[in-house]
């Protein structure tokens, strides 16, 4: 385990490579589960001020299940928000698919320049959890079956997942953070 400032990171992230395939696994963790995506708590004002841009791709289960809950966002079972689900398939209430591959309308919404965030960090970020652990946050590498291509594929590429998630580690902890990670994994 790597300690980077305020942040415990999992062997795992360095160790282990990954790569979504989404043409093997057709999307399957937006649309597989028992629980939305967990949702941080400012996340839930650009879900709310965004909806009527994004909700364009949504499927009408998906704006069902918005309109059923009331709200762009659920509750989990810890009472934490976390993302709405299509109640006949616990589908995540954004998802859609688009040639046989589910997709999020936010995503979607951002990648054509209608909104200003890409989708949930919590998904942006997947397949890493991020929890608390004290004073620290703790990244850990999520196992799930359904994730078997994105390890081939990233072990095929040579991948390991910290580089594979860039992007979104960037956007949670910050340029500087992520300098300092790559540092601490090349002083490993």
């Amino acid at each position: 385990m790597l300690i980077v400032e305020d942040v415990l990171v999992s062997d795992e992230l360095i160790d282990k490579c990954f790569c979504c395939d989404l043409s093997q696994c057709k999307g399957t963790c937006c649309v597989e589960g028992d629980a939305g995506a967990p949702l941080a708590p400012e996340e839930v004002a650009d879900l709310d001020e965004h909806y009527p841009v994004y909700s364009r791709y949504m499927t009408s289960e998906g704006i069902v299940a918005v309109e059923r809950n009331g709200e762009t966002f659920a509750y989990d079972g810890e009472g934490d928000f976390s993302t709405p689900l299509v109640e006949s398939s616990k589908a995540c209430a954004f998802a859609f698919f688009e040639d046989g591959i589910c997709k999020c309308a936010i995503e979607k919404a951002f990648l054509n320049g209608e909104i200003p965030f890409r989708k949930p960090i919590s998904c942006y970020l997947y397949p890493v959890r991020v929890s608390k652990v004290g004073k620290y946050w703790a990244l850990n590498y999520h196992h799930w079956d359904i994730c078997g291509s994105a390890c081939k594929n990233g072990a095929a590429m040579g991948l390991p997942i910290y580089k594979f998630l860039k992007d979104p580690l960037v956007r949670r902890f910050g340029e500087a953070w992520y300098e300092a990670l790559c540092e601490a994994v090349g002083q490993r």
